[in-house]
């Protein structure tokens, strides 16, 4: 499941402040103003008193953050990176007019590379495959990992993406041990152009033909498990199976709304592999956040507070044809049974 990440604001000044300029000649040159931190409040008249230079090749950025506060860094522009509230820095290099950004089960077509932040190694370099380089994009498995990073970009945006790199290893890669030249603390560097972004079911209907017989096999299986159900049925036209169990007569959500769930999530086989009732503890998430997969997001929209439902989710509007961490493998079909107990 998705965790939120913070959406920073920023103002980007084109020059340093002049009346600080007489000060700092005085400095050293390598001498960097520390950032400061002042309110929201104060922050348009701050802006009203600046006066700018346009020879010192700095710029000030301002960014906004949701607890109201607001941090200024003086620096050269190809030094100043945003940060998010679980330890990401990011650079938008060039900046797309697209508004699309990816949700998960989405396909992104990418150039990517990434090297170490400490030694300059490179690692990885999508150009050296000799195909183009796509990955299906999958809920982050912990705070500040790079797939949070990538829902920030919109297609046709470049950008320099910094990450924990043990995080990145064992939790993104899933790996069980880390190479040796990794040490506590080091970070990796990416290099991403979000070239395009096709959704799941898009994507999916673009490799007909390669997709077509894992289709076939889902359609079967899908059919089978319906056999022996007499709940309710509705079919949506992107591909989920809902079947009411009771039904309620509550508020039906909407995008944006903070929605609260219990359920039990398995294979189409029966088998659990994660349940809120084991934990005794519900589930929320915002609508339209793209906190969760697509099809249990889209299923909830077609609920109401009070109903119990059964929703066969497709390998396309879950996790396609990638594996999520080490519990679900490619092209699973997933059933989630579902409780809505609350929407605001």
């Amino acid at each position: 499941m998705r965790i939120k990440s913070l959406i920073l604001t920023t103002i980007l000044l084109s020059a340093f402040l002049a009346f600080s300029c007489k000060e700092e000649k005085k400095k050293d040159d390598d001498t960097k103003e520390q950032p400061k931190v002042v309110s929201e409040e104060d922050a348009d008249s701050l802006l009203s008193q600046w006066e700018y230079s346009n020879d010192s090749g700095q710029v000030t950025m301002i960014v906004f953050g949701e607890n109201g506060e607001a941090e200024y860094v003086v620096d050269r522009p190809e030094n100043v990176f945003l940060k998010t509230a679980n330890g990401i820095e990011y650079k938008i290099v060039k900046a797309s007019k697209s508004k699309r950004t990816p949700n998960f089960g989405d396909v992104m077509y990418m150039n990517m590379s990434y090297r170490t932040e400490r030694t300059d190694s490179l690692l990885f370099a999508s150009s050296d495959l000799g195909e183009e380089f796509r990955m299906r994009l999958v809920a982050p498995s912990d705070k500040g990992c790079i797939e949070e990073a990538l829902m920030l970009l919109h297609e046709g945006d470049s950008a320099v993406i910094k990450v924990d790199a043990i995080k990145f290893f064992v939790k993104s890669q899933g790996k069980a041990s880390i190479p040796a030249f990794i040490k506590k603390g080091d970070r990796l560097v990416f290099n991403v152009k979000m070239k395009k972004i096709f959704s799941g079911l898009d994507y999916a209907n673009a490799n007909k033909d390669v997709y077509q017989k894992r289709i076939d096999e889902e359609n079967s299986l899908i059919n089978r498990f319906l056999i022996n159900m007499n709940y309710p049925l509705k079919k949506t036209d992107s591909g989920l199976h809902i079947l009411t169990i009771n039904k309620g007569a509550g508020k039906k959500p909407s995008v944006g709304s903070t929605v609260k769930i219990d359920y039990t999530a398995a294979f189409i086989d029966g088998s659990v592999f994660d349940s809120t009732l084991e934990r005794s503890e519900p589930f929320s998430f915002v609508i339209g956040k793209k906190e969760v997969i697509v099809g249990l997001e889209e299923a909830v929209m077609n609920m109401q507070v009070g109903d119990h439902c059964l929703v066969i989710i497709p390998f396309r509007l879950a996790y396609g044809d990638q594996k999520y961490g080490n519990v679900i493998p490619p092209f699973s079909t997933l059933v989630f049974e579902i409780e809505l107990l609350d929407a605001k």
